[in-house]
């Protein structure tokens, strides 16, 4: 069963610098962890300004992958965009059927 981390921003105090930092870092770093398959875009309508979706064949090979020295550096870096950019990042898991 497909695992996904679904990661929900809300728009940040600097959109430029947010969206140019994201795109530069943050996307590769997400792109890297191990046994992700990962897209991104910006929404155009809700609450939400950006949704990233990490998708992994199991719960088991996601929890390897955020586990890992990849998944921890993507981690680390989405608590530093809010930091920066004052934004705030939700986090769902879903198990897709």
């Amino acid at each position: 069963m497909t695992t996904k981390l679904i990661a929900l921003w809300t728009a940040p105090a600097d959109v430029d610098g947010f969206e140019a930092d994201y795109t530069a870092t943050h996307a590769g770093l997400a792109a890297a962890v191990p046994g992700v398959t990962f897209s991104s875009g910006r929404c155009v309508s809700g609450p939400y300004y950006r949704i990233a979706e990490l998708s992994f064949e199991s719960q088991e090979a996601m929890g390897a992958g955020l586990g890992s020295a990849e998944g921890g550096a993507v981690m680390v870096d989405g608590e530093r965009l809010q930091k920066e950019f004052g934004n705030k990042l939700d986090v769902l898991i879903v198990n897709a059927d």
